[in-house]
């Protein structure tokens, strides 16, 4: 048989995010009989670090902090003594201080997987030049979307062969329905009432989530439906803004902020519906675990969300920025049981046929043959 390869995945940051979650189902189901994995973070340890340990992929935590920039020779050695037979880079700081590393040592296999068409680079003419400089050197680019692929062969001018869109990916098996006892459990544990209907947002606090947009929302919501209660689940840089807006509109006794919420499934068990107010997407974590947990969905209509769900279909869509859509939508989802079992159905349908996790790990190992097999040749 022949001898597995070692997989060095490095990433910014083992904090909260879609990347961090989705690159640790994508470990946790690698083939080891084919590929070992280990995973290199930029700077400090995160809150996955352990979670990533607990199945047994080793971390490595290249730098205390952002500054000093310890991890840019850590990971030159680390790359020079680890033997890697591939190097996958995920996130921005990643991609723009470690790769070009890896490109200037001549490493056989590196691939590059790209989350979003984040405004960084599109609002910063001189980081989508150096994004697109590096990634015409890298040997395969992912895309999360067929947006965030188009988005790199317009504005980054890659060759058509170098990207390919796979999308993330969920653990179907974990994320699921919860019964009428699980449900209401779910809500005891985050001191919820049983009887209460729930809506969540779920994901960093950062200006792409555009959670001020699902605080107005909620304020239109409370004013028709003053029983509904709203919870927003993780943290980042805006968080005491949000709460200081929560307090301006009247309505920070209805929302609760959980901050880190480490039992993701017992989350979603909790939520009656999921309100995602994104400005921009690749393909949100949040979505796939809250369809593959018939969670009815409200959604901006932006990117990965809108080839993810169908209008109606799967979800209901708003156009990003409408806040008088989203109310709309949240109200047809409290008062229509009906609506919500069928959206519920359908979207665990979806992702159980394109979303689940087995699948996307072996199209990504997929891409991992093909470059070994040319730098092998």
């Amino acid at each position: 048989m022949p001898k597995a390869k070692k997989v060095l995945h490095v990433i910014d940051s083992l904090d909260l995010g879609g990347a961090q979650t989705f690159l640790l189902d994508l470990v946790r189901h690698h083939d080891r009989s084919r590929y070992l994995p280990e995973v290199a973070a930029m700077h400090g340890r995160g809150v996955y670090a352990k979670a990533f340990e607990d199945v047994g992929v080793p971390v490595h935590s290249l730098s205390p902090g952002k500054f000093p920039p310890l991890y840019i020779p850590n990971f030159w050695r680390l790359m020079k003594k680890g033997g890697y037979d591939i190097l996958h880079f995920h996130l921005f700081g990643a991609n723009l201080c470690a790769k070009p590393l890896a490109i200037m040592a001549e490493h056989p296999a590196i691939i590059v997987h790209d989350q979003c068409n984040d405004a960084s680079r599109e609002n910063n003419p001189l980081l989508l030049a150096a994004d697109a400089f590096w990634n015409r050197q890298s040997d395969r680019v992912i895309a999360v979307s067929e947006s965030t692929r188009r988005y790199l062969l317009d504005r980054e001018d890659l060759d058509d062969s170098k990207v390919t869109t796979i999308p993330n990916g969920i653990n179907t098996e974990l994320f699921r329905p919860a019964t009428p006892e699980q449900k209401r459990l779910a809500k005891l544990s985050l001191s919820l009432s049983p009887e209460s209907f729930v809506i969540g947002g779920v994901g960093r606090l950062v200006k792409q989530k555009n959670f001020s947009l699902f605080l107005q929302v909620a304020e239109a919501v409370l004013r028709a439906n003053p029983r509904v209660e709203f919870v927003i689940a993780g943290t980042g840089p805006l968080e005491s803004q949000l709460r200081a807006d929560a307090e301006r509109l009247g309505i920070y006794g209805h929302v609760r902020f959980l901050g880190h919420v480490s039992d993701r499934v017992g989350l979603y068990h909790a939520l009656d519906a999921l309100l995602l107010t994104s400005d921009f997407e690749g393909t949100p974590m949040t979505l796939l675990e809250a369809l593959g947990s018939c969670i009815p969905v409200a959604a901006s209509a932006v990117d990965g969300i809108a080839e993810v769900c169908t209008h109606g279909k799967n979800a209901l869509l708003s156009l990003p920025g409408e806040s008088g859509d989203f109310k709309d939508s949240l109200c047809r989802l409290i008062d229509s049981a009906a609506l919500r079992e069928h959206l519920g159905a359908e979207g665990r349908r979806t992702v159980m046929e394109r979303y689940d996790i087995d699948g996307i790990t072996r199209e990504v190992e997929g891409i991992y043959g093909e470059i070994l097999k040319i730098s092998e040749s």
